[in-house]
């Protein structure tokens, strides 16, 4: 037998040394496993990693538990301990900021094949101009979807990108995860996707709000658009839009919700469904019913249309709470629409007491209520206290 030729021999000496180091490194990745995609932490303390999308996986795939909350910035200051306090269950919080139906879908199909699931909390967004199987440009699919198919060897996948390869000691002083957008080390589930209390002080009121523009300057654009709207209503102006416009937009709401969250309804009977409409401010409302009209019409026609469809089925329960007293106080807002996590605990309350539930048969009183609520709010007061704390 001839010896190998010179070509030869450098490929078996490359794939010689190659592939034992590409092996140890993917067994080093199965050991540390930074986000739990293959199993809870060994060798060390349990540490996450608050970029949801990411670390969704991980949950699902390396935790025990029955019950979730699923949902975008409204939803991330759920206790999933009051929730299973309050609800009965074992609930862990999978809610993933700015996220679109779309998304939620990609985690819910990966929960379902994984988990048996006795309830699901998710929040209803109206995004009138996110259309159905549209997906974030800040996060595009094609950078986490892999984590949630069937075959669980391409999760492998993450823990081979450069930005990451230093970071899987995951020891204390190591401070690479803080420039991975989106990422930090949380060592509690409890506490992993919440924002608050980072803007404690942004709560409190007009006075709060006024401050916080000396922290936050894009925060004052937002306050000058009160102050903008609250004007044009005072000449009796209004945001008009055609009936085509409010034709696409209601389309794109109800097509996003049918495509993306239905089947799921549909699907898993045996899941009990808790939907509902986060709870924005009224003044929030106010300047959609006084002057974004079209955007309010089609924010009402979204909710009768999740009550037609969703509500029909008997393991779903939809919430409305626009008409509770605590969203006229802006003491419970950050900002038009975000509340402090007070009125997470006070949602779930109301959720297990079955009130603020609609129906068919309460839903056109319930609309009619709230936007008479939102027409006789003071929008001119809130804006000339604003107009008085922006002056130089």
């Amino acid at each position: 037998m001839g010896r190998a030729k010179p070509h030869q021999q450098y490929s078996r000496r490359f794939f010689c040394t190659v592939l034992p180091l590409f092996g140890i490194l993917l067994l080093y990745a199965y050991l540390f496993d930074p986000w739990q995609l293959f199993h809870q932490p060994w060798f060390r303390k349990p540490v996450f990693i608050s970029n949801a999308r990411f670390q969704n996986a991980g949950l699902i795939n390396s935790y025990e538990f029955d019950s979730v909350i699923l949902g975008n910035s409204m939803a991330e200051n759920f206790s999933a301990k009051e929730a299973s306090a309050i609800l009965s269950g074992k609930f862990v919080n999978l809610s993933m900021a700015g996220s679109l139906f779309s998304e939620r879908q990609i985690v819910l199909q990966h929960l379902f094949r994984k988990k048996k699931v006795r309830q699901v909390i998710i929040s209803l967004d109206h995004l009138p101009y996110v259309h159905a199987g549209q997906y974030s440009k800040d996060m595009p699919p094609e950078k986490f979807v892999f984590l949630y198919n069937r075959n669980p060897l391409d999760d492998f996948r993450l823990y081979f990108d450069v930005q990451l390869l230093r970071c899987w000691n995951f020891m204390q002083n190591n401070s690479c995860w803080d420039e991975i957008p989106g990422s930090a080390r949380v060592k509690s589930l409890e506490e992993l996707y919440k924002w608050f209390p980072y803007y404690t002080k942004a709560f409190g009121g007009t006075k709060a709000w006024c401050a916080w523009t000396k922290q936050s300057p894009p925060f004052k654009i937002f306050l000058e658009e009160i102050i903008r709207v609250a004007a044009s209503v005072q000449k009796g102006k209004k945001d008009i839009w055609s009936d085509a416009l409010i034709a696409e937009c209601h389309g794109n709401s109800s097509s996003s919700f049918d495509q993306h969250l239905l089947p799921f309804l549909q699907e898993h009977p045996d899941t009990q469904f808790l939907l509902f409409f986060p709870p924005y401010s009224r003044l929030w409302y106010a300047m959609q019913a006084q002057y974004y009209s079209g955007y309010y019409q089609t924010y009402q026609m979204f909710v009768q249309h999740v009550v037609k469809t969703a509500g029909k089925y008997p393991n779903a329960q939809i919430f409305g709470f626009d008409s509770q007293d605590f969203t006229a106080d802006l003491a419970n807002y950050k900002d038009q629409s975000h509340y402090h996590k007070d009125i997470n605990a006070k949602i779930l309350h109301l959720m297990a007491e079955k009130s603020s539930l609609l129906t068919e048969a309460n839903l056109a009183t319930y609309l009619r209520e709230t936007e008479e609520l939102a027409k006789r709010y003071d929008l001119q007061g809130v804006a000339e206290i604003f107009q008085k704390c922006l002056k130089p």
